[in-house]
């Protein structure tokens, strides 16, 4: 067993310096006669190591007994001794550098991550309460970054679309505005959508939008506060079901100052082609399309699938507020 394992771990260091002396082969096209010799003979040996090797797989047997053949411990410990005194001595300055090695080992790796980050699956940490409480704060998200289209990184729009949002989804878009924030908000109205907002109703299409009160929700905002609300389940006009929240402490009387500084409150207005109406669900501590306008088509990013971790941290990582270990796994439907 001890033989086995160590002519496995000579095998792969093998492999190593064989990886080595052919990149030093391609890439090196001009070389001294006698480098080059030396450099071919050693690439020959280690092909003739793993074409036995190969050999010996098919025939049934692994390994082999000590001076039997070219996977004896001690022929390759022989070619191991070669190989790494030739590289040191004669192709030092042929080799490829320590950093060329590694972004060799690593740069598919980086690539598959960043395909994987940008067009597949995507993660979002959530700083703010405006979801509360179907997303908290301080939920780290997996977000589908091709559910609706495909976005180049770094771009602020997409290239390929796919599906388009529809009412009651909940989306990852780039914010309208300078800043191009990354947010998280719920679709209320779709292209084509009549709206019309006053206090907590909302009316799409001249219908207003069900709310049922189910209880109290108490959360600590991202600005240290103790936050008492009432939570309702809304229905749109496809039947969808969604919690929102509205803050105990606000009035009528603020809720009526806050609505005069919102453009798109109080008065009816259009949802325009290939843009949508979006809004927090909680209601009274978000800033959504109520206050900066609609969200284009190119803008959408992805959809959030389930929540991987979740801790909400106060003044500093040192100050945790609240670790959810219960959220993780959570689905968005």
């Amino acid at each position: 067993m001890f033989n086995k394992l160590k002519l496995r771990k000579m095998l792969k260091k093998l492999a190593i310096q064989g990886n080595r002396l052919e990149w030093i082969k391609k890439k090196r096209k001009v070389l001294p006669d006698p480098i080059e010799r030396k450099l071919n003979e050693n690439i020959q040996k280690i092909a003739e190591i793993f074409e036995e090797r190969k050999k010996s797989q098919e025939s049934g047997g692994v390994f082999a007994k000590d001076g039997e053949t070219k996977l004896s411990l001690e022929y390759i410990g022989k070619i191991l001794g070669e190989t790494e005194y030739n590289l040191q001595h004669y192709f030092k300055k042929y080799r490829q550098s320590t950093a060329g090695e590694l972004f060799d080992e690593l740069w598919l790796v980086v690539l598959v991550a960043l395909v994987l980050k940008f067009f597949v699956i995507g993660s979002f940490r959530v700083p703010t309460g405006s979801m509360v409480d179907t997303i908290e704060i301080g939920d780290n998200l997996f977000v589908s970054m091709f559910y609706y289209g495909l976005t180049m990184p770094f771009a602020g729009s997409q290239f390929v679309e796919f599906a388009d949002p529809e009412r009651g989804d909940i989306i990852t878009f780039t914010e309208p505005g300078p800043e191009k924030k990354a947010l998280v908000k719920r679709v209320i109205g779709v292209p084509g959508d009549s709206i019309f907002i006053h206090g907590k109703d909302v009316y799409v299409n001249g219908e207003k939008l069900g709310r049922e009160k189910i209880g109290k929700v108490s959360y600590h905002s991202s600005r240290n506060r103790l936050e008492e609300t009432t939570q309702y389940v809304e229905t749109d006009e496809n039947a969808n079901k969604y919690n929102v929240i509205y803050n105990d402490s606000f009035t009528d009387e603020i809720r009526e100052q806050i609505n005069s500084r919102c453009p798109f409150c109080n008065r009816s207005f259009k949802v325009p082609e290939r843009n949508y109406f979006v809004m927090g669900d909680n209601r009274d501590d978000s800033l959504d399309s109520r206050f900066w306008g609609f969200v284009p088509r190119g803008n959408v990013q992805g959809k959030p699938l389930f929540v991987w971790f979740s801790i909400q941290f106060g003044n500093s990582i040192f100050d945790v507020k609240e670790f959810r270990p219960t959220r993780i796994g959570h689905v968005f439907k």
